[in-house]
């Protein structure tokens, strides 16, 4: 099975240094998925400097609406234009902010993006949401855990699958992953030499 880490959107690698990350989380009752948050406002025409929780997805530039969570609610905006800013920062056009109070109104904002409007997965690819939660079982048929998180290692991706206090750290690779079900919120591996020691 060949495997290939796609889009991994809303990652915990943004979290500030010291600060405990946040949970990496699938889509609410509504589809929304959390991206990022307003930061402040970038320049005096009222775009949005957003902070993405995944600094190194493009995700953001592919959408054509994007949903901001305030105090009094959500509100959807048609997204104008992006460009990155450098350190997970996009500067973010959309219609309806047109100067710089109103940006700076939405800081600290949520944004969120339809998990419906997310761009389309080849084969053997899938977002990190989809896999977070997700029971793990070994080819003989014993239960592993579940998936809890995901860390990048820069050679391959390794989930940290939990059961109780117990962890294991599985390489996200063909001699390890064996089939993923993502409907079914199971996914099967090999239990290499050394994998559950």
């Amino acid at each position: 099975m060949a495997l290939r880490r796609a889009r991994s959107l809303n990652d915990r690698r943004s979290a500030a240094a010291g600060a405990r990350p946040r949970a990496l989380c699938a889509p609410d009752a509504d589809g929304l998925l959390r991206i990022g948050y307003i930061a402040g406002s970038h320049g005096l025409r009222g775009a949005l400097r957003v902070r993405t929780d995944d600094p190194r997805s493009a995700t953001l530039g592919t959408l054509e609406r994007l949903f901001v969570a305030t105090a009094a609610g959500r509100r959807e905006f048609k997204l104008l234009g992006t460009n990155a800013l450098g350190a997970g920062y996009q500067r973010v056009i959309v219609e309806g902010i047109g100067d710089v109070s109103a940006a700076e109104a939405l800081r600290g904002c949520a944004v969120m993006a339809a998990a419906a409007d997310l761009p389309p997965l080849k084969q053997g690819e899938f977002y990190y949401f989809q896999v977070v939660g997700a029971e793990v079982m070994l080819t003989d048929g014993r239960r592993l855990g579940t998936i809890e998180d995901i860390m990048s290692t820069g050679a391959h991706d390794v989930w940290v699958v939990r059961d109780g206090a117990r962890e294991v750290l599985v390489p996200v690779i063909a001699d390890v992953v064996k089939a993923m079900d993502l409907g079914a919120r199971r996914v099967t591996i090999e239990a290499v030499p050394g994998l559950l020691d």
